[in-house]
């Protein structure tokens, strides 16, 4: 019974060694074709990718000391994607950083969808006079799997 279990786990092994020309490399790797293929069906799901118009933000509002604004958000991927988290950071000259969040918690996109969302945060007494997105970063579900995206941390993007 114990060599029985033995031939179980050494055989198939020793026939995948065999079948490629007992090269271990190619054994346990995928071939460079597989690999392509793969790469593809990456790249078809992603479609173009981010582009100028992905993010279009509208006019900010002001209420005492929060601000909201009205943003839509363009998917680039060509499957259903859920945007979990949006967060941009806008400064002005000798100002703290404003943080702006996504005011819902999450947004089903469809394939090559459109949604609109709020982005809200808190401001200083003074708007800022010439305001600029220094810091985005975005969180994405793509078939169940968490993609962050970010971008900036300072200066200007």
């Amino acid at each position: 019974m114990r060599l029985l279990g033995i031939a179980l786990v050494v055989v198939p092994i020793l026939v995948a060694f065999s079948a490629s020309n007992w090269d271990p490399k190619e054994a346990v790797l995928p071939s460079e074709q597989e690999l392509n293929q793969i790469s593809g069906r990456v790249g078809e799901i992603f479609g173009g990718g981010f582009s100028e118009d992905t993010i279009v933000l509208g006019q900010p509002t002001f209420s005492g000391n929060s601000v909201s604004v009205p943003a839509t958000f363009k998917s680039p991927f060509k499957v259903p994607v859920k945007l979990e988290e949006f967060t941009l950071t806008v400064s002005d000259q000798g100002m703290q950083p404003i943080k702006l969040q996504m005011e819902e918690d999450e947004l089903e996109i469809p394939a090559n969808g459109t949604v609109t969302f709020t982005l809200v945060g808190a401001i200083p007494t003074t708007p800022p006079s010439n305001p600029r997105v220094t810091a985005v970063s975005v969180t994405l579900e793509i078939y169940g799997v968490i993609i962050n995206f970010s971008r900036g941390s300072g200066g200007q993007l």
